[in-house]
């Protein structure tokens, strides 16, 4: 999952609410976050002790998927491809692909830079 879902989730969007439940009790299906999505939230985490609680309990249910020296090589690939044609990627959203791409994991989000990387499974919502 990306910030931006969680966040959109958190919020109360109904669109993202629907894909959770989708996926939520799907069979053989793990919710997952990138730890650099982990990174985002928790920085940018609001004062709004309702939405810290519903993070922390959404938070218990998910795996956190490690950013290490594969995706570290992958980003890099990555960009790379993503330079050699004319484009740019901001770089949370660049770590966070390389991890779900490492992690065969399918990406949540509506972060239009996701459909950049090659070969990333997205689902957008």
């Amino acid at each position: 999952m990306d910030a931006s879902f969680i966040i959109d989730l958190l919020n109360g969007k109904d669109n993202a609410i629907q894909v959770y439940e989708e996926i939520k009790d799907a069979p053989l299906s793990v919710t997952a976050i990138a730890s650099v999505a982990l990174f985002e939230i928790l920085r940018g985490k609001e004062q709004n002790q309702d939405k810290t609680q519903k993070f922390e309990e959404l938070r218990q249910k998910m795996t956190v998927l490690p950013f290490g020296e594969r995706e570290a090589e992958e980003a890099s690939n990555i960009e790379k491809a993503i330079h050699q044609n004319g484009l740019t990627i901001d770089i949370d959203d660049l770590l966070i692909g390389a991890t779900a791409k490492m992690n065969g994991a399918i990406l949540l989000s509506n972060d239009s830079d996701y459909q950049k990387i090659g070969g990333l499974q997205l689902r957008t919502y």
